[in-house]
């Protein structure tokens, strides 16, 4: 007797853990639920349709899968488990370096440890198209009077190669940017920004201060002033130096995307963050004649709007993230700035020009469609 007791109380609770947490989450609601941290769009209520009747399943399923009750908790329970007890990463998309420091990881989102392993390398047919796509950009911007620079940010695990885990030994002396800018530097007369240089001189020179995020994918103020400082300088510009006079702790806190990522909010502290103040005296007078600026960037370029803004006409400042003719036609900029990480070199500048003038333009729509 008593052990059909126990056998009926194991199934009594084992339909409680599969049944009770659904009959709870659907009576507390979204009282349960946290922001969504996971960088995509949780899948929506699947639809009712007899013309999508076999896709219900499937639909249903992703829905459940990101909506169950109690999901953010265990997603968090999960992370925390994996840290204390196995000293595991805990999401495929973010690696768990040394000292507290976190990497990204994503091999469908520009592949950064492919790029650190130097597993990136172009093939001569890339590097020709590559070449041609940018030779043509700056042509046709000439076209109208518009100087044209390509601008690349190093990736952070190359940067801070020395937090990265041991498991992924160290960088890569040979890899896909350093590639590419060699080959534009030899090849073309194209204007080629690669800040890694820079970067790595501003680490010793202020070892004690970080110029990107331990716990976000980006750089912070202070090295997107060393980016932009070698992206200027480009441009006949000359900025100042970086001082320590320049530098303060914010007040602000890290943006620590990759936090969110691995689903520890609550167990990571955030970064601080630092503001880089240019001296006054250094800034172009007002009166003195100012370009107009088209930046085309990513989310790199971001950080470097600021320190960008000063050196330009009040409102000749336009910012931009995907390729648009007709609003580079509207703006007609002196300067076309083309701001791309590492990591996305190939995603952004294989596929085409950036700009085409209006008789490039008709041509090309006349070459997909031939191709289509």
């Amino acid at each position: 007797m008593q052990k059909r007791y126990s056998k009926r109380a194991l199934i009594a609770l084992f339909l409680a853990l599969l049944y009770v947490p659904t009959l709870v989450g659907l009576a507390a609601g979204d009282r349960f639920r946290s922001a969504n941290l996971e960088n995509r769009t949780l899948a929506e209520p699947p639809v009712l349709s007899l013309d999508a009747l076999g896709d219900l399943p499937g639909a249903f399923e992703a829905y459940y899968a990101d909506n169950q009750p109690f999901r953010d908790q265990l997603i968090y329970a999960r992370a925390l488990m994996n840290r204390a007890l196995y000293d595991r990463d805990v999401s495929d998309k973010v690696v768990f370096g040394k000292d507290g420091w976190l990497f990204y990881s994503c091999p469908s989102d520009g592949a950064p440890i492919d790029s650190y392993r130097g597993e990136d390398q172009f093939t001569g047919v890339e590097l020709r198209q590559i070449a041609s796509n940018l030779i043509r950009t700056r042509d046709d911007l000439r076209k109208i009077g518009c100087d044209f620079v390509l601008f690349i940010a190093p990736n952070k695990e190359r940067v801070y190669s020395e937090y990265m885990p041991d498991r992924y030994g160290a960088p890569s002396e040979s890899y896909g940017v350093k590639q590419l800018v060699r080959f534009l530097r030899q090849r073309t007369d194209l204007k080629v920004v690669y800040c890694h240089d820079e970067i790595m001189q501003a680490r010793q020179d202020f070892p004690d201060l970080p110029l990107y995020f331990s716990r976000d994918t980006h750089w912070n103020d202070i090295g997107s002033y060393i980016g932009t400082r070698a992206l200027m300088r480009a441009l006949g510009y000359e900025l100042p130096a970086l001082t320590r006079d320049m530098i303060r702790p914010s007040d602000r806190e890290g943006p620590n995307d990759l936090v969110r990522l691995a689903h520890l909010t609550s167990f990571l502290p955030p970064d601080l963050c630092y503001d880089v103040t240019v001296p006054a005296d250094a800034l172009p007078a007002p009166d003195v004649p100012k370009q107009t600026l088209y930046f085309r960037h990513d989310s790199f370029g971001v950080y470097m709007q600021g320190f960008l803004a000063p050196w330009f006409a009040e409102g000749g400042v336009t910012d931009a993230t995907e390729r648009d003719d007709a609003q580079v036609d509207a703006a007609h900029p002196d300067v076309f700035v083309m701001e791309v990480l590492e990591r996305f070199v190939r995603r952004r500048l294989w596929a085409g020009p950036l700009y085409a003038s209006p008789e490039n333009r008709e041509a090309e729509e006349t070459e997909q469609i031939e191709d289509t």
